[in-house]
């Protein structure tokens, strides 16, 4: 059984982590934006205007990274324009500020929202130039130890040491894990897609194989039943290609409509008249299977109709086929300008199970009479979505 093989695992986590990236590159920046007006507000309102500039340029930096890299989907220089705006600001408050107040303790937020936007490889080296960036500043600013009163404090360095242990453990650990779920995520989602695949194709099999059976059987009847197990062979052919077509799709549970609908009036065309003209227009779409086979149902009955009964008297016989989407809604136009049919006379039954599938497919019909015969069919989306 030939399949296209699965893209590699990384690529699907790196697929499936990336949406969660964006939006905490997204809260992130909004919660700069919010805490670097508010502490500008705030240095302001204590005309404290040490650290005022620098905020103030990081909260240009922020905006820029926002505009300019974010909204273009430029993930990760966002983060490193949002993790060196983090490291500046932070690192810039340890130094102004002598090191006291307990601002070292902007170490965990940062480490974790350097986590958050990386890799736990990015991460830890993004951390330790941190850690040697305020070992450095230790080692010129001795003289500020003096007058520090969290440095002077033993068991505040001890706990703060402590707390950021646990941070970055925790962090790491995290991430470990949060990469370790999606790949079992997908491995078991890859499965599913398997199985899923395989009944697809079971399911064509033994539909081919029924339509196998009829053609056999078609041979050893007389012309009317030879007929009638041609139109019914056709309807199973209509099932068995949707499921055909689902199978080598990447989607599994939808199938392009434009080109099954194609290979389908192609397919009918080929076995009962070659010398009517159809034209076909479709929009792009992807169906259901609860669509896809009941419209498929509906114009293979139509156009066996128009082959069988409408053309007999019409010289240049043409069909027109519209699948368009307005909004939520699916309109399904079929036309031939064949002779019609008396619509006094009973129903047979492929016009019967045009009505059927229509009712399944929770539409409408409406037909009319204008130089040949039209159908207008239309369907909420929504149901069966």
């Amino acid at each position: 059984m030939k399949k296209t093989s699965p893209l590699p695992l990384n690529t699907e986590i790196r697929r499936a982590t990336e949406g969660r990236r964006g939006k905490i590159i997204w809260v992130i920046h909004t919660v700069c934006f919010c805490i670097f007006c508010f502490h500008i507000g705030l240095d302001l309102s204590n005309h404290d205007y040490q650290i005022i500039p620098l905020t103030a340029m990081m909260l240009l930096l922020i905006i820029f990274s926002f505009f300019m890299l974010y909204r273009k989907g430029k993930y990760d220089y966002a983060s490193y324009t949002i993790g060196l705006i983090l490291c500046v600001e932070t690192v810039s408050a340890i130094f102004i500020y002598r090191f006291d107040d307990y601002i070292p303790a902007f170490l965990f937020p940062l480490i974790l929202g350097i986590f958050s936007l990386f890799s736990w490889k990015k991460g830890l080296v993004f951390s330790f130039i941190i850690i040697a960036v305020i070992g450095l500043l230790l080692l010129y600013c001795q003289d500020d130890l003096q007058s520090s009163v969290f440095l002077q404090n033993p068991a505040a360095i001890v706990n703060f040491i402590s707390v950021f242990v646990i941070v970055v453990v925790f962090a790491f650990y995290y991430e470990t894990t949060r990469i370790d779920a999606y790949r079992q995520l997908i491995e078991v989602n890859d499965k599913k897609d398997l199985l899923y695949n395989e009944i697809q194709h079971r399911v064509k099999n033994n539909l081919n194989i029924v339509s196998s059976m009829l053609a056999i059987q078609a041979e050893k009847e007389d012309q009317k039943v030879r007929d009638i197990i041609k139109v019914s062979k056709s309807r199973i052919d209509a099932m068995a290609m949707v499921h055909s077509m689902l199978y080598v799709s990447h989607d599994l549970e939808k199938v392009n409509a434009k080109g099954f609908i194609e290979k389908l009036y192609r397919n009918i065309q080929s076995t009962l008249s070659e010398h009517v003209n159809i034209h076909f227009k479709a929009d792009t779409l992807e169906l259901s299977l609860n669509e896809v086979i009941p419209i498929g149902l509906i114009i293979n009955e139509l156009l066996v109709n128009s082959f069988k009964y409408a053309f007999k008297t019409e010289e240049n016989p043409k069909i027109i086929i519209v699948l368009k989407r307005h909004n939520d809604t699916i309109l399904l136009t079929y036309f031939d300008n064949g002779s019609g049919y008396d619509a006094t006379m009973k129903r047979n039954f492929g016009l019967q199970l045009v009505d059927l599938n229509v009712k399944q497919l929770k539409g409408t019909l409406k037909v009319s009479f204008n130089h040949g015969l039209c159908y207008q069919i239309a369907y909420k989306r929504d149901a069966h979505v």
